[in-house]
């Protein structure tokens, strides 16, 4: 066991993770840990910007690989900061 959320028990040393801290973590763990220089298997550019504002209208595929391929990650969470600070800015008009 890796760490645990929330009120359980501390076991053998292991700290209590929040989930701000488990967030980031999973944010670096996806951005480096799964280099593919190549490019291999990777949606194209206009599959990744409709996960990023239609997410159900995406194959699970897409997500799946997203998950597993550090450079889509990347730029998947890239074009969900745009489509949020577009969301943000049509608000405050």
């Amino acid at each position: 066991m890796v760490g645990t959320v929330g009120k359980k028990a501390n076991r053998a040393g292991q700290g209590v993770f929040s989930e701000k801290t488990l967030v980031k973590f999973m944010k670096e763990h996806l951005s480096k840990d799964y280099p593919n220089p190549r490019r291999e298997g990777c949606p194209p550019k206009l599959t990744l910007e409709r996960l990023a504002k239609q997410p159900h209208q995406v194959d699970p595929s897409v997500a799946f690989h997203v998950f597993h391929c550090s450079p889509c990650y990347k730029e998947c969470r890239r074009l969900l900061a745009r489509v949020k600070a577009k969301t943000r800015g049509s608000r405050n008009r």
